[in-house]
């Protein structure tokens, strides 16, 4: 009975002893495994996203805004001083060249289209008894024949004249501006209505000494109004600028069907100003920290490593890179802000 007790103690004993090394094995294992975020990150590395740099032709967009205005635009211009008499169109009309768009009261001081019509009227009287004259030898045909030009330039004048007391379309379109009403007094050259033609519209811009050198004619430009997207051309690049000033007037065309595009309107279009191709990486890579614009590579061994870098055209998706970079450089565009120089990268899809 002795030696059976003896014999349970000792196996108890060993199996207490054997216990006791697995435990201490586990814990030599335990203790070798990372347990931290940043053991973690020191074993495997940190995540990151990446792209590689690839070379990519890309269109510079620039913004640019400016005021619409008809095609073809003219102004009718009062040629007297007198009040309105009458006023014969409104903003939307559509006229003819020369049609009457308003009518002067008429006056003492302009009454040259009624001076002009009796003094024709005199004259045909005399060319008439003239004519008679002639027929019976006592005059020449020369005398008639002067008469009959003194008469062609008096009719010449009163039509002049009766110009002068209406307001006259210079050029077929659609009236956009009516300034004046009946009664109000317009002046001498004060410009009373503005015709064009509104199938076409411009829309001027100012472009400052720095930015001409990116529009060329027949370039692409776009507008968004009212969630529809209109497109048009530049139509015209001045080579000279305004002396006042100091912009340069581009203009823009643009078809406008349904007249969408109204004179007067302020809007913003983006011009495709040119086309580079280069080194291209997204957006969401560069880093911008105290004035200096950056990257994140991850190097040949596998190492997060940040290069400055010179940006030049951008898109909405993508960007050019001038210097700092080179074709298949792989470049963090996510989890970069949480990397140090040398740390190890984990690539993630």
């Amino acid at each position: 009975m002795k030696t059976i007790t003896k014999t349970l103690i000792s196996i108890s004993a060993l199996s207490l002893l054997l216990a006791g090394c697995g435990d201490a094995k586990k814990a030599d294992k335990s203790a070798e495994k990372p347990t931290t975020i940043e053991e973690i990150q020191k074993v495997k590395g940190k995540p990151a996203r990446v792209a590689k740099a690839g070379i990519v032709k890309l269109t510079d967009v620039r913004a640019f805004s400016g005021t619409i205005e008809g095609s073809q635009q003219t102004k009718a211009t009062a040629k007297l001083g007198d009040p309105i008499a009458k006023v014969n169109v409104r903003v939307g009309s559509k006229v003819k060249k020369d049609q009457v768009l308003a009518e002067f009261v008429f006056t003492g001081d302009n009454t040259a289209y009624q001076q002009a019509q009796a003094n024709i009227a005199m004259q045909e009287k005399s060319l008439a008894r003239l004519k008679e004259v002639q027929a019976k030898g006592g005059v020449s045909q020369q005398d008639v024949e002067q008469l009959e030009t003194q008469i062609n330039v008096a009719k010449m004048q009163m039509e002049t004249a009766r110009r002068a007391t209406l307001v006259l379309a210079p050029s077929s379109g659609t009236i956009t501006e009516a300034k004046f009403k009946v009664g109000e007094v317009p002046g001498v050259g004060g410009a009373m209505f503005t015709i064009a033609n509104l199938d076409k519209v411009i829309l001027k811009l100012n472009v400052t000494s720095s930015e001409i050198g990116f529009f060329k004619k027949g370039a692409k430009a776009t507008i968004e109004l009212n969630g529809e997207k209109l497109v048009g051309e530049v139509s015209l690049i001045p080579l000279a600028a305004d002396p006042i000033t100091r912009f340069f007037p581009v203009e823009v065309t643009f078809k406008n069907k349904g007249q969408k595009l109204l004179p007067g309107m302020y809007l913003t279009t983006k011009i495709d100003a040119r086309e580079v191709t280069g080194v291209t990486v997204p957006v969401e890579a560069i880093v911008y920290s105290n004035g200096v614009n950056s990257v994140w590579i991850v190097d040949n061994e596998g190492k997060a490593k940040r290069k400055i870098v010179q940006l030049g055209v951008q898109t909405k998706t993508d960007i050019q890179i001038k210097d700092g970079l080179s074709e298949g450089d792989v470049v963090m565009v996510e989890g970069q802000n949480r990397m140090n120089d040398g740390d190890k990268v984990l690539i993630v899809e």
